[in-house]
């Protein structure tokens, strides 16, 4: 036993080794890092450079997947999912079906295979996974909402993907013709049971963080969150992806800003970072060394079909739903279309579904072969080729004016407070909370069209514009430390008040056009 456990932790800290040394290497060649692993990996089971390592659904599931999940929902802005949650959410949802739906067809079509299989090989590699493409479309500057859209379709339709897949499992095993309206019954439960489980989770932890302020434990009470949501919801037998990525997504836009400091916020931000980079290069590293290349060539008919049945189902999907996801305000262009078409990646969860399956489920190592390899050529391909594509199609650094910028700002400003007096008007507010959400929006108005008229009327820079822009949030940040330190009481107000001071005479030289007087009745009232 201790044998195996020396073994064990020699494997895991050569596959660390290795993935540092990937990680460099990538900063000097243009690949991407998890594409890089991938190949790595590859070639480690090519030559056998390390002991064989069994990659288990339990592995998956259970450790990696709830650490990359919480960090990706964490990390997942409110406001940018709100600006296209339209598009995420089709895609996501109906993408997801109609893709299942679209591949079996095909499969069953070009293999001959049992509809049900084929169906079930559908919901499988409906999960997109495309980390290295979110990657490179950070590195190259590519459109933020583009960006979101993406990354807000594989997180969510990896829940969607998953209940989709039990669903039909459950149903198979029972045996019998499918009965569309059981699938549809169960799928709802399994999903909306997901999503109560990680929103309670989500909003105790979220309240809990109110009563501390210890960045050790705030960190430790988010892993519990993590995995916490994710065994909750397997014991209710509901989705736990959709559990963890709901609890992630409270815990990151709400009870971190309204509960945690900015030191904790930062010491969180750290750990997930690290612990999803972890995650992120052993699962890749694993894929890679997963292949086995006698059942390759045994099931390629297999591979090239399940190939054809993604690429037609994701065409079908992208092209039929992105003109109806798309408004004036928020078009998704024929460019977009294309990248969000080869760019769903698979990865890991796919694999994962795949090799849950029972040892005795009926043509089990075709569907495992087949996922593997259908996975592994999105990796590669697609993978490969979409940064050529992202220049060929001269998306990369699109930014829109400063004044354009601005004026954007101050319009989403006027139709929050239209929107706020319409939800006072019907009762879904307090008048006390919507007096206090409607003086912060004015006040960020009267901010952003100050600025915008500097940049139209003087000589000022948009450079020097957004300079002032985020030294009045830095300035800002420190005020509301500083009541914060007063409501907790410990600091002599004498301290206080220098500090204070100090703050209004530097936001008064970012602001010299301010009246002095405005800003000491605003630190008067707070």
């Amino acid at each position: 036993m201790e044998i195996t456990s020396n073994l064990n932790f020699y494997l895991l800290f050569t596959m660390l080794l290795l993935a540092s040394g990937v990680a460099i290497v990538t900063k000097w060649i243009k690949l991407p890092y998890s594409i890089a692993l991938v190949i790595v990996g590859l070639f480690i089971g090519i030559f056998h450079f390390l002991p064989v390592v069994t990659m288990t659904p339990e592995l998956i599931l259970l450790i990696f997947l709830p650490a990359l999940l919480f960090e990706a929902s964490w990390n997942l802005h409110y406001d940018w999912l709100k600006s296209c949650y339209k598009p995420v959410a089709l895609l996501a949802t109906l993408g997801v079906l109609m893709s299942a739906i679209i591949v079996g067809f095909v499969l069953h079509g070009l293999t001959g295979l049992d509809f049900k299989l084929s169906l079930l090989f559908g919901a499988m590699i409906s999960a997109t996974d495309p980390i290295s493409v979110l990657a490179l479309f950070k590195r190259m500057r590519v459109n933020r909402r583009l960006h979101t859209i993406l990354e807000g379709e594989s997180l969510l339709n990896d829940g969607t993907a998953v209940a989709l897949f039990r669903v039909l499992l459950a149903s198979i095993l029972v045996g019998g013709d499918l009965s569309w309206s059981r699938i549809g019954i169960d799928f709802a439960l399994i999903t909306c049971g997901g999503i109560f489980v990680g929103a309670a989770v989500g909003s105790i932890a979220s309240k809990l963080t109110q009563y501390f302020d210890d960045h050790l434990l705030e960190t430790t009470l988010t892993v519990l969150v993590a995995y916490g949501s994710y065994v909750l919801a397997e014991q209710f037998r509901v989705s736990s992806v959709i559990s963890v990525l709901v609890a992630g997504f409270i815990m990151g836009n709400f009870g971190s800003r309204t509960s945690m400091s900015a030191t904790t916020r930062l010491a969180v931000d750290s750990f997930w970072e690290y612990a999803a980079f972890i995650a992120e290069s052993l699962v890749f590293l694993l894929i890679g060394m997963q292949i086995k290349y006698d059942l390759v060539v045994k099931y390629s008919p297999c591979i090239l079909a399940g190939v054809a049945a993604i690429l037609i189902a994701r065409f079908v999907v992208i092209y039929t739903l992105s003109p109806i996801a798309s408004d004036k305000a928020h078009p998704i262009s024929l460019k977009w279309q294309h990248l969000l078409f080869w760019g769903g990646l698979r990865g890991s969860l796919c694999m994962a579904m795949a090799l849950s399956l029972p040892s005795n489920f009926p043509n089990r190592e075709m569907l495992v072969v087949t996922t593997f390899g259908v996975a592994l050529f999105t990796l590669l391909v697609p993978g490969l080729t979409i940064e050529p594509m992202i220049k060929l199609m001269k998306v990369t650094g699109e930014k829109l004016p400063k004044t354009t910028r601005l004026q954007n700002e101050i319009e989403k400003l006027d139709n929050e407070k239209e929107s706020l007096q319409k939800s006072f008007k019907i009762g879904q507010v307090s008048k006390k909370e919507v007096k206090e959400k409607l003086k912060e929006v004015a006040q960020k108005r009267k901010e952003s069209a100050e600025l915008l008229e500097l940049l139209e009327q003087s000589e000022t820079t948009e450079e020097e514009v957004e300079r002032i822009q985020v030294e009045t949030i830095l300035v800002k940040a420190q005020k509301d430390c500083l009541i914060q330190l007063a409501k907790k009481g410990g600091t002599k107000s004498e301290i206080l008040d220098e500090f204070r001071e100090r703050v209004d005479a530097h936001y008064l030289t970012i602001v010299g056009h301010k009246k002095e007087q405005e800003l000491l009745d605003e630190t008067a009232e707070a």
